[in-house]
This record gives C-alpha cells, structure tokens and sequence, in this order.
C-alpha cells in the first residue's frame, strides 16, 4: 500500500513559487468535512478549491495534485502534470445569473442529523453532463414542490450564483 500525497503548487506568471507537499492522510489544513475523502475527490471539490483559493494573491495560480511515492519521479514531471488548476480570481461571481441544465435529483436530508447536506440546507441537486454536481434551492419563483415534481428529469434552468460555501 502506497502513500498518496497531496500536492499544491503555486505559480506566479507561469513561474513555479512554491511546493507544498503533504501526506494525505495527515492532512487537516481543509474544511473538516471533506479530510476524511478521497484526495482525487476532494481536489474537485469547490469549497477546497475556495478553501486553497484564499491563500493564493495576485497573479498567483494553483495547481492541485494528488500522487503517490511512486508517480513522483521528478520534480519536472510534477509541475507539468495537468492536475486541477484554481487561480486567485472567482471563476463565477456571486449573484450571476447563469444557465444550467442536468438530471435533477431529490437527495432528502434529516434535519435532525448533522451533516454538510442538513448545515446547507441541501436537498435538490444537478447533475450536469461532465458528472459535477450543483445544489438548486427553491425560491419565491420555483417552489419545493416545483422542484419534487421534475426529479428525475433533464431540465434546463436559469439559476443566480450564491457561494453558499461555509467559511472555515
């Protein structure tokens, strides 16, 4: 069994500036409630990129990695290995109105069991065509029950952006 390693690189104007490498399994810089998943997942997670995000500055860009001892055979092969990449700038701004359209899914919660879905008040979800998954909340527009009526289904809707991503 092989450690897998987490790995952060910031660049600024293309330039290689720092390398932060860690065992994922003594990670705990992150949000708690995403240390205890998978780095491959975790890495694609929006709220840890929001998270990794905060450090960046300026015209610093992140590239996010997750490796094990034996897929890092150089430095070089490192950096130039695609991974996520984030950058300091907000891809979407908060209050945007954009298109969306996926399979809508029904994923109820108990409010009486904490949890990150229950926190968030989470229970409608789209899931787009490249499988990332958005969380849809019902407004004075489209009711709860709007939204229970098309699960299940392919929709195409208008959606404003709301960073509701809890702060550390």
């Amino acid at each position: 069994m092989e450690i897998i390693y987490f790995v952060f690189l910031v660049f600024n104007r293309g330039a290689l500036e720092q390398a932060h490498i860690q065992a994922w399994h003594t990670y705990s810089a992150g949000p708690k409630y995403l240390i205890d998943r998978p780095c491959e997942g975790t890495i694609k997670d929006p709220s840890f990129q929001r998270h990794l995000k905060a450090k960046l500055s300026g015209d610093q860009k992140g590239r996010l990695l997750c490796k094990s001892a034996s897929e890092m055979e150089s430095f070089r092969a490192l950096i130039t290995d695609p991974g996520v990449d984030i950058s300091a700038e907000a891809s979407i701004q908060p209050g945007t109105i954009v298109p969306l359209e996926g399979k809508l899914i029904h994923k109820p919660f108990n409010s009486k069991k904490m949890g990150r879905d229950s926190y968030l008040g989470q229970e409608f979800f789209l899931i787009n065509s490249d499988g990332t998954k958005l969380a849809l909340y019902p407004t004075e527009s489209v009711s709860r029950e709007q939204l229970l009526a098309k699960k299940g289904q392919i929709v195409k809707v208008e959606g404003k952006f709301v960073d509701r991503t809890p702060d550390p």
